[in-house]
């Protein structure tokens, strides 16, 4: 069984009505004979991709799953933490005991300790119950970490940067860029104007790449996923 999880990435892909009119990486798999289920849902914050799959894995496993369950997880900005830690009545993972102060994002670096806070949950649900987690770089791209399984046991990079796996044909990025739209209320804070500033430049290469991000130009579309789907079927055997 396959269990994607993820932001609206992971859902798949979106018509201008903000409708999902293909479901992408899921479709293509199911396609292809896998059971997939997926997780995800748009607006989704790295702190509820974690909790919704730590919810699925703890549950028993269903009687019609009899292989090694795989999941893919789409990475999203590390910012949206910052309000879904905030008054939700959602019980979920804290990532971090300094994550709240870490969204207040006052050092450089403090995006790198929420995401490798992120990496370190998914590497502990991999372990606790055996189940390999693949990580895609969809609107975030992954840090990239050589021998990044030591540090993250049971988990691996397979899609560093699916904008640049589609727009360069290499999902290897020297420049990964971790938040599209920066958060406004940070935009006071000198050190995070480098970082909107590769935002912005993400939002024009997807602009100026309509045959991978049309309809909607903000995910990829059924001919992205597609080509996604071909790059990772090496880990599916």
């Amino acid at each position: 069984m396959i269990v994607i999880a993820g932001d609206s990435w992971g859902c798949g892909c979106w018509d201008t009505e903000q409708t999902v009119y293909h479901r992408g990486l899921e479709q293509y798999l199911h396609d292809d004979g896998h059971q997939v289920i997926n997780l995800s849902e748009g607006g989704l914050s790295l702190e509820f991709t974690a909790q919704r799959l730590k919810d699925f894995l703890s549950i028993q496993k269903p009687l019609f799953v009899k292989d090694t369950i795989k999941v893919f997880v789409f990475q999203t900005e590390w910012h949206r933490g910052k309000q879904s830690l905030q008054g939700s009545i959602v019980p979920m993972i804290s990532l971090d005991s300094s994550i709240e102060d870490y969204n207040r994002f006052e050092n450089i670096g403090d995006d790198h300790k929420i995401i490798a806070s992120f990496y370190g949950i998914l590497s502990y649900l991999a372990n606790k119950h055996n189940t390999p987690i693949y990580l895609i770089g969809g609107c975030s791209d992954t840090i990239w970490i050589d021998d990044f399984e030591k540090h993250y046991p049971g988990v691996s990079i397979v899609c560093q940067s699916f904008t640049n796996l589609l727009v360069n044909n290499n999902h290897r990025i020297d420049t990964p860029v971790h938040t599209v739209r920066f958060p406004v209320d940070l935009l006071n804070k000198e050190h995070c104007v480098d970082l909107a500033i590769l935002g912005q430049e993400r939002e024009k290469v997807w602009r100026a790449n309509p045959e991978w991000m049309y309809p909607d130009g903000s995910h990829p579309n059924h001919l992205g996923h597609k080509k996604l789907y071909e790059h990772i079927k090496g880990v599916l055997t």
